[in-house]
């Protein structure tokens, strides 16, 4: 069945919120509350019944219109109720991107699989962690130095906490690694905030802080709840902490809470070699999704862009 082209305001957001549920590929990303507050006004490509969409995630700019991958949105994409998700269903979608957006730049989730000459397609890593499983068998896993890192925490006498609140955690962020990210500005801080707010409505983040033996805050981590899994969605830890195991600590004891549940654990990247380490350092599974890309802007703005 051709899949149909839905402005915002045509869409079925409980049909749509439905099908995500019920796909096994679903994620919170893809929740209409999620892409409200991510991309307002998105649009979408979905069949008659709801049973697969794609979500259209569309800024415009200097008189052209796009599809971006947005900030705090690891991945989007096809998702169906279907068992998997066929290639040929995926052609289909992609076929059916309207002409109207100029330029194509979205990751897709890592149940759509591609190969599609249209598209530069090129794959993009997260990592995985089985937490249906014992703590033990889990732990069993971590590596030397992470159990040092652990226990140096231990050592430093540092305190969880349950009750930070999210403007500390981004005030960490931005008062020490933000300084260096030049595209987080107070627009995508206030989105932040504000799906950790909605988040926190519905029950699906978990916030949980370190503070120092002089009851200073030192890092914190935002936790979201999804359909089949975990998402360590953001992070923040002053210089202090990086010399005290603050964050390994922290995700620890998260882990621990959740050991043995039918979910995994999503690191949510990265590409960075560095933290790409420090996730498997947990055990986890390297695992591929793919970013696709297509530019049928006019000549001098392609020009402009690089």
């Amino acid at each position: 069945m051709k899949p149909i082209y839905l402005t915002h305001h045509d869409i079925d957001k409980k049909k749509w919120d439905d099908c995500i549920q019920r796909s096994p590929n679903g994620m919170v990303y893809a929740e209409s509350w999620y892409l409200d507050i991510v991309s307002p006004g998105w649009n979408a490509l979905a069949d008659a019944d709801y049973r697969t969409v794609f979500p259209l995630t569309w800024r415009k700019k200097m008189g052209f219109y796009y599809l971006y991958q947005p900030f705090f949105t690891q991945q989007l994409g096809i998702f169906s109720g279907d068992e998997t998700v066929a290639e040929k269903t995926i052609h289909d979608f992609l076929n059916e991107i309207p002409v109207q957006y100029r330029l194509v730049e979205i990751q897709l989730n890592s149940a759509n699989t591609c190969h599609y000459k249209d598209f530069k397609i090129s794959g993009r890593l997260t990592h995985h962690l089985d937490l249906n499983q014992s703590v033990e068998n889990i732990r069993g896993s971590y590596s030397e130095n992470l159990d040092r890192n652990i226990k140096r925490a231990v050592k430093s006498q540092l305190e969880l906490s349950f009750q930070i609140k999210p403007e500390e955690i981004i005030q960490i962020f931005k008062e020490n690694r933000g300084k260096n990210i030049d595209n987080l500005g107070k627009k995508e801080y206030s989105m932040l905030f504000d799906l950790i707010h909605e988040a926190k409505k519905r029950n699906l983040i978990t916030l949980i802080g370190a503070k120092t033996p002089t009851g200073k805050f030192c890092a914190g981590a935002v936790f979201l709840e999804s359909t089949h899994e975990f998402i360590f969605l953001f992070s923040a830890a002053d210089k202090e902490s990086r010399n005290t195991g603050a964050m390994s600590f922290i995700i620890d004891s998260f882990i621990n809470a959740h050991a043995g549940e039918t979910k995994t654990f999503d690191f949510e990247g990265s590409m960075n070699q560095n933290l790409a380490r420090f996730y498997k350092s947990f055990g986890s599974k390297e695992v591929v999704y793919l970013q696709i890309k297509k530019n049928n802007l006019p000549a001098y703005v392609k020009w402009f862009k690089k």
